[in-house]
């Protein structure tokens, strides 16, 4: 195979210390995964989002640093703006903005956060996002939105990558959501293990949204977002899948059907369970090991799997 197929390594910092977090960033991006994720949490027993992720920064040397998601309504857009701008910069031009409407009430409840209605928080996206890509390309940026505002606002130094890091906007809502993406994003992260179908139905939409926008839907990079269970026999399979199944408190069959949307098996069968995706259109695949995130795991995906798609 000769396609080039990109990998991130999707992981979260709920129960990982940060020695932990360095291990699986510095393994990733020594095997060549493309990039790897954090997400935004405030309420729960997990290093802040961009704190780790600048400390990463400085171990790292090739992968993208990628949020997935920020909750927009957790920090001030211009202070997002400054802070990617500057993560850009200390990665040597590494990062992906990963940004959603913020779709949970806990967070913001537990944090003293105000949480508006999903069509509100949606055009606040919007406009968080435009008022981002002017302060990371304008000299002095001026922005007058319903929900936020610039006056001739300098933020120096400037990205790294031009004309501006890539924006990654989250979430799957028809109506609202997916019109952001055709409006906004360069990357468009949909929902999780969803079939073909699902995608091209979901794909249909933005392209209408972009027909009605006037943009060519193929400037926006699809991701697939997906558990992985790999082993590298047939037995070795089975005797994860029985853990699996022991762990999540379950019986072995039903375990092994919770897997039916996942990638999951021998690294043969793994590539020909990617291999629709990417015959189907999808390039970018988020990955979801089991955790804690086994060094074996990301070694056999990187040197049996991902081998096969570059």
């Amino acid at each position: 195979m000769t396609r080039h197929v990109k990998f991130g390594v999707r992981m979260h910092q709920h129960g990982y210390d940060f020695d932990d977090l360095k291990r699986v960033w510095t393994q990733a991006d020594r095997l060549g995964y493309h990039s790897a994720t954090l997400y935004d949490l405030l309420n729960a027993p997990a290093l802040e989002c961009w704190t780790a992720l600048s400390a990463l920064a400085a171990l790292t040397e090739r992968i993208r640093l990628t949020p997935l998601v920020l909750g927009n309504t957790y920090r001030p857009p211009a202070l997002m703006a400054k802070m990617s701008a500057s993560l850009d910069v200390i990665s040597g031009g590494r990062l992906e903005l990963g940004i959603g409407a913020g779709g949970g009430t806990g967070d913001h409840l537990a944090s003293g956060l105000s949480f508006p209605p999903t069509a509100e928080r949606v055009r606040m996206l919007e406009e968080a996002v435009e008022l981002i890509k002017k302060s990371w390309t304008e000299p002095k940026a001026t922005f007058q939105g319903k929900y936020y505002s610039l006056e001739q606002s300098v933020n120096e130094p400037k990205p790294v990558q031009q004309p501006h890091p890539p924006v990654l906007i989250g979430g799957h809502g028809e109506r609202h959501l997916l019109r952001s993406v055709a409006g906004h994003a360069d990357i468009c992260n949909i929902g999780f293990e969803m079939s073909l179908e699902e995608h091209r139905s979901k794909m249909e939409i933005v392209q209408r949204h972009c027909d009605d926008l006037g943009r060519d839907p193929s400037g926006i990079e699809i991701t697939h977002n997906t558990r992985v269970v790999i082993a590298e026999t047939e037995h070795e399979f089975e005797v994860l899948a029985a853990q699996g199944a022991t762990d999540t408190n379950v019986s072995l069959a039903d375990y092994k059907k919770s897997l039916s949307g996942a990638i999951a098996g021998t690294p043969e069968q793994c590539v020909q369970q990617l291999s629709r995706y990417v015959d189907g259109g999808i390039h970018y695949f988020f990955i979801l090991f089991p955790d804690p995130i086994p060094n074996e795991s990301l070694d056999l995906f990187a040197s049996e799997v991902m081998s096969q798609f570059t």
